[in-house]
C-alpha cells in the first residue's frame, strides 16, 4: 500500500509585547521520512520579530508553488511584517520538496517604518549533514552566511519581494529562484536578454520566442521602486525599448515580469 503523507501545522502568531513578537509553536509531521525543517527570524526597525519556517518533505511531497495543507498563509496585516513569497502568496510556513542546496526561496519584506532589518538563523532540524545559510541580496549580487552570525541591512519603507532570498549556497552561477517557474534548461533557452545603451540612453529588452513582458520595474540600491512600465508594446522583432533619459547615474535592479516567471538584471548607469 502507497504510503500516505500528512502535514499538520499551527499557525505562527506574531504578537506585538513590549517590543517583541513570539510565536507559538509550529508542528509539521509526517509518517514515515522527517521532515527538515530551518527556522528563520526577521526583525524589523521597530524591533517586532516576524518567524517563519521553510519545511523540506520527504519524497516530495510538496512543490515550490503554493500547495494546500503544506503552506501557511500569513493572515495579519502588521505594518512592518515579512514573509516567504509563494507566487502571489505571502506565507508564514512554506513546505517545500526535498532538500537541494541550489534552491533560492525568496523573502518579502512589507515595512512603513525605514531601518534596519535582522535576519537570524533561529534553528535547524533532521539534517544528516551540517549545512550552511545564506542570505542572497540581488540588487547587490551577495551572497552572506547568517550560520553563526545575523545578517542587517538598513532598508526603506515599503514592499519589496524580490530583493532577498534564503539559499544554502554562495555559488551565485548554480542558484535555482524559486519565484520562476522556469528549469535551468528552459530559463537559458527562454531568459530575455536586458541591456543598457548608453548612447541613446535606452533600455533594450530582447525577448526570446515573442514572450510577452507584462511589466518592469526599476529599483534603486534600497530597494526603492523608482519607476513601473506597464501596457507594453513589442517592435516587430518582439523587442522592448525603453527611454532613460531621465535616470541618473547609479546602480539599479531591472526586474521583468512575464507569464513564465520573474527575471531581473542589475543595471549600472555610468554616464
Amino acid at each position: 500500500m502507497k504510503a500516505l503523507y500528512y502535514l499538520c501545522f499551527a499557525v505562527l502568531f506574531l504578537i506585538p509585547t513590549k517590543g517583541i513578537c513570539t510565536s507559538f509553536d509550529d508542528v509539521i509531521t509526517t509518517t514515515g521520512n522527517q521532515v527538515q525543517r530551518v527556522r528563520i527570524d526577521v526583525t524589523t526597525s521597530l524591533g517586532y520579530t516576524r518567524h517563519l519556517l521553510l519545511a523540506f518533505t520527504p519524497n516530495n511531497a510538496a512543490t515550490d508553488a503554493y500547495d494546500y495543507g503544506y503552506d501557511a498563509l500569513n493572515s495579519d496585516n502588521y505594518s512592518n511584517d515579512s514573509s516567504w513569497m509563494v507566487g502571489e502568496q505571502r506565507c508564514v510556513i512554506q513546505g517545500v520538496g526535498a532538500f537541494l542546496n541550489t534552491k533560492a526561496y525568496p523573502l518579502g519584506l512589507f515595512l512603513s517604518n525605514a531601518g534596519n532589518i535582522v535576519f537570524s538563523l533561529t534553528g535547524l532540524e533532521h539534517f544528516d549533514e551540517i549545512i550552511e545559510v545564506f542570505i542572497y541580496d540581488a540588487f547587490t549580487n551577495t551572497t552572506t552566511s547568517i550560520s553563526d552570525s545575523n545578517f542587517i541591512e538598513t532598508m526603506p519603507e515599503g514592499d519589496s519581494t524580490n530583493r532577498f532570498y534564503v539559499t544554502f549556497t554562495n555559488n551565485i552561477s548554480t542558484m535555482v529562484f524559486t519565484d520562476s517557474t522556469l528549469s535551468t534548461s528552459e530559463t537559458q533557452l527562454a531568459t530575455p536578454q536586458i541591456s543598457y545603451i548608453s548612447s541613446t540612453k535606452e533600455l533594450q529588452i530582447i525577448s526570446p520566442n515573442g514572450l510577452d513582458i507584462d511589466d518592469i520595474h526599476l529599483y534603486n540600491i534600497l530597494g526603492q521602486n523608482l519607476r513601473q512600465w506597464s501596457n507594453l508594446e513589442s517592435n516587430t522583432f518582439g523587442n522592448y525599448t525603453i527611454s532613460m533619459s531621465n535616470i541618473s547615474k547609479g546602480t539599479y535592479l531591472v526586474s521583468l515580469k512575464t507569464k513564465t516567471g520573474k527575471f531581473n538584471k542589475r543595471l549600472i548607469i555610468s554616464k
